[in-house]
């Protein structure tokens, strides 16, 4: 256990030292940049302000915690990186992240890579592990989406067959620095940074589909370990990469196209999408997916009557909600003059 502990706490120095590097500062702008699109999307529906900069440190704090994790799984499992070809694999995922987003996944890079040599004979790197380093990472991601995926929700709103829906994005960039240890003597050190990426949306609760997710994840990288382990030809776990990454999405997105959506408007009322953390609708228990009904004995059908009762505020509230665990709940307000803080699915027939 002393030998664990450490390299836990070089690791740990090591990482600390890593995130005040230039490289990292140029990774985390880059973060900071994605998470500032993702603010300012029209399709956003969030009550309280997405701040890029908060998102970004909280990213970098959890991917840190990650990157120790990994330094210990990659040790454990006897990986030997070399710097030159993690930095090949960075090279293809910043080219692959031109074609989409989601191609920034070291699945891709790290399988193609490996494809490529055991094709062509070149670049010469350790293909099998290069392939344990991609299986390690995705066993990380599914801890960080476990505890952290949450942090990257967006309301948003989808449009599906003429009609406007309520849902979530989830976006989250994890910079993820680790240690690998060089030298056949002296044994060195050296840092790395790699940037995990977690794209998702569900037209339902997002709790469930986050716990989904990261299982579905732990399965592939274990799956993807076994195939190493077991030491099969050494095209198959490179090709299980790619083609079981790919069918994750694939499936992902069957589900969430056949799925009865939860946030749809109702014939009355409006449905709560979000709800701020200092509204008066959060102090007397409104929840997402509440339908509010009436507010002061005033029927609400679309963000617009919520507005104009909002325009003539005073301190007493009077608010009728259906919930689906308590039914029809009619509740008051009175205190601090305030908003009732929500954002509702907009009506979108047309």
């Amino acid at each position: 256990m002393d030998g664990l502990y450490l390299i836990i706490y070089f690791s740990i120095i090591d990482i600390v030292k890593t995130l005040t590097s230039p490289f990292f500062m140029v990774l985390f702008i880059i973060i900071f940049f994605e998470n500032y699109k993702l603010s300012k999307s029209k399709y956003c529906l969030s009550v309280d302000k997405i701040s890029p900069i908060f998102t970004s440190l909280n990213s970098t704090l959890y991917g840190a915690i990650g990157g120790v994790i990994t330094t210990v799984l990659l040790i454990y499992l006897e990986v030997v990186v070399v710097p030159m070809d993690f930095f090949y694999i960075l090279f293809i995922s910043v080219l692959l992240s031109f074609i989409n987003t989601r191609f920034m996944c070291i699945a891709y890079s790290g399988s193609l890579i490996c494809i490529i040599n055991l094709i062509l004979g070149f670049p010469r790197i350790n293909t099998r592990d290069i392939m344990l380093m991609v299986s390690t990472f995705h066993i990380v991601e599914s801890l960080l989406i476990l505890l952290n995926g949450n942090g990257g929700k967006i309301p948003a709103f989808f449009e599906r067959k003429g009609q406007f829906i309520g849902g979530f994005n989830i976006q989250r960039f994890w910079p993820i620095p680790f240690v690998i240890f060089i030298g056949d003597g002296l044994i060195k050190p050296i840092a790395l940074i790699a940037i995990l990426y977690y794209g998702d949306y569900t037209f339902t609760y997002l709790r469930r589909k986050i716990l989904i997710s990261s299982m579905v994840l732990l399965v592939y990288g274990f799956l993807l370990l076994g195939l190493i382990k077991v030491q099969t030809l050494s095209i198959i776990p490179p090709l299980f990469g790619i083609i079981g990454h790919e069918f994750i999405v694939y499936i992902n997105e069957l589900r969430e196209k056949n799925r009865i959506p939860v946030f749809t408007n109702t014939n009355r009322g409006v449905r709560v999408i979000d709800v701020s953390k200092s509204g008066i609708a959060k102090d007397i228990g409104i929840r997402t997916g509440d339908i509010i009904v009436k507010i002061n004995e005033i029927t609400v059908n679309n963000s617009k009557d919520i507005e104009e009762i909002e325009y003539l505020n005073n301190r007493n509230w009077k608010i009728s909600y259906f919930s689906n665990k308590k039914g029809l709940n009619t509740k008051l307000y009175k205190g601090n003059k305030k908003s009732l803080g929500i954002s509702v699915v907009p009506r979108g027939l047309y």
